[in-house]
């Protein structure tokens, strides 16, 4: 069959054209529980150690959010629900957050007709090999392979989920088998070719590196005394000079004719006197 796009393959299987199964409603608002209902899909948790933590529907797309926590990760998922509401098939993205200690290095798809059967090439579950406009997708592994194994699995590599990363893988399924259910086994760190699962160390403890010497504490040299100002001379006492005030001269009047010639008759007689 040479490639096409998914909506001509999806139809009715009394032959009557129908839209893609995710047009149908609005988004879906997240839902959190152990059997989470995406339009009329049924999801459940079956076994291993993960949760199913919620989901919501996009405009092509379901999307399942799982955390997976281990020890046994061998995660069983049903589906249920695609037969009886029409529809041959579905995009879906599987997130899953690695709450374990390990990294991952493989992460394996498979679907399933019978839980723990491997479904045959022929019973009308596929990842729609058929078709390359929808071939798996990963945001962190980067190979893909789906030709390894006689059955319905995808494996992915090329990249590391470590401890508390977020996975996310695309891809379509099909179901055209006449049953209403079927299962989806995700198994981290499985490798196809009968390899099975890969040992993979724990992710080394988170070592904070050495905290930085504090830089020396540069202690600036004392700054010398300022020079002592000179004593402030005393404020001179300013001794107001007395104020002499002037003595008035008093005016003798010269000696006139008269008093020098009395004067002189004196000295005559006091000589006169001496001789007698």
């Amino acid at each position: 069959m040479s490639p096409s796009t998914v909506p001509n393959l999806i139809r009715h299987r009394q032959g009557v054209p129908v839209i893609l199964l995710l047009a149908l409603g609005l988004m879906a608002s997240p839902a959190k529980a152990a059997t989470l209902v995406l339009e009329s899909l049924e999801f459940s948790e079956v076994a291993g150690d993960f949760v199913i933590t919620g989901g919501e529907v996009g405009t092509d797309t379901l999307r399942i959010f799982q955390d997976v926590t281990g020890p046994n990760i061998d995660l069983f998922t049903s589906v249920q629900g695609l037969e009886s509401s029409g529809f041959i098939g579905f995009r879906l993205e599987s997130v899953l957050t690695n709450r374990t200690d390990t990294p991952w290095v493989f992460f394996d798809h498979e679907l399933q007709e019978q839980f723990g059967v491997a479904s045959p090439e022929e019973d009308g579950l596929s990842f729609a090999q058929q078709f390359d406009s929808v071939r798996p997708t990963s945001n962190v592994f980067s190979s893909v392979d789906e030709v390894t194994d006689v059955r319905d699995f995808v494996n992915f590599s090329g990249g590391v989920v470590n401890p508390n990363q977020t996975v996310t893988f695309r891809y379509f399924i099909l179901d055209n088998a006449p049953n209403d259910l079927f299962f989806l086994r995700q198994r981290p760190n499985f490798a196809p070719g009968g390899v099975g699962v890969v040992p993979v160390p724990p992710a080394p403890p988170v070592v904070a590196p050495p905290a930085s010497p504090a830089p020396p504490v540069v202690v600036a040299p004392p700054a010398p005394p300022a020079p002592a100002s000179p004593p402030t001379p005393p404020t001179p006492v300013v001794v107001p000079e007395p104020v002499v005030s002037p003595v008035p001269v008093t005016q003798v009047p010269e000696p006139g004719i008269a008093l020098g010639l009395l004067g002189l008759i004196g000295v005559v007689g006091l000589g006169q006197r001496r001789v007698r």
